[in-house]
């Protein structure tokens, strides 16, 4: 990032506020491909063993604006990209309104495949500026936690056969995004890269031992 949105960026982060609600807000993120779906699915299913209420859901939603998300990475229709991501931000307030905030201020767990982390990666990697995706968020609740699954770009290609690649999931964008989510982590709160190579039991054994020491302590 350049001098001056590195200013503006750290300006605006000052208003980032974790989630203050009883229940905690997760999200796992990562490359497409990276499996974040299955681990969160494991993540809530685990916690629902201890005892805790959990949400599981996942951005975009299943809603009307992530619906129509879903309709241009499936390459159905265009938007460009500020306008695109901006839609993700719409999507989100309507899942915070309708589902998020409740079910965190009831005191349920809510973990997420994919939030906030992801527009600033994504649009970072498209080189729009951060400050102003990180505007478009900041009244948001920041998750409690945000776990970011590390494994290398081919893995995630590999996983995902060419002919159900869904826009912008190439070679080039995926390093690009990857390397903003390393950007991004060090100046964003409760980021935490795992492991996100080997079996899917090996990988929710890390992921379960970041949630043990960083929400239970």
């Amino acid at each position: 990032m350049a001098k001056l949105e590195d200013h503006l960026f750290d300006e605006i982060s000052t208003l980032v506020r974790v989630n203050p609600a009883p229940g905690k807000l997760i999200n796992i993120d990562t490359l497409d491909g990276g499996g974040n779906s299955t681990q969160s699915a494991l993540l809530a299913k685990y916690l629902e063993s201890l005892g805790i209420e959990v949400v599981l859901t996942r951005e975009p939603t299943d809603e009307e604006y992530g619906l129509a998300i879903r309709r241009i990475l499936q390459r159905k229709r265009t938007l460009s990209p500020i306008p695109f991501q901006q839609l993700f931000c719409v999507d989100r307030g309507d899942h915070l309104d309708q589902l998020i905030i409740p079910s965190l201020a009831r005191g349920d767990w809510v973990v997420t495949s994919r939030y906030a982390l992801s527009t600033l990666a994504f649009g970072l990697a498209h080189d729009i500026s951060p400050w102003l995706l990180l505007g478009m968020n900041v009244y948001y609740p920041w998750p409690n936690l945000n776990i970011v699954l590390a494994l290398p770009v081919e893995e995630c290609l590999r996983r995902k056969p060419e002919s159900q690649r869904e826009l912008h999931e190439v070679k080039e964008t995926l390093e690009r995004t990857w390397a903003a989510y390393q950007t991004l982590a060090g100046k964003l709160p409760h980021v935490i890269f795992v492991d996100g190579t080997g079996s899917e039991e090996m990988v929710f054994g890390r992921v379960r031992n970041v949630v043990k020491e960083e929400l239970m302590p």
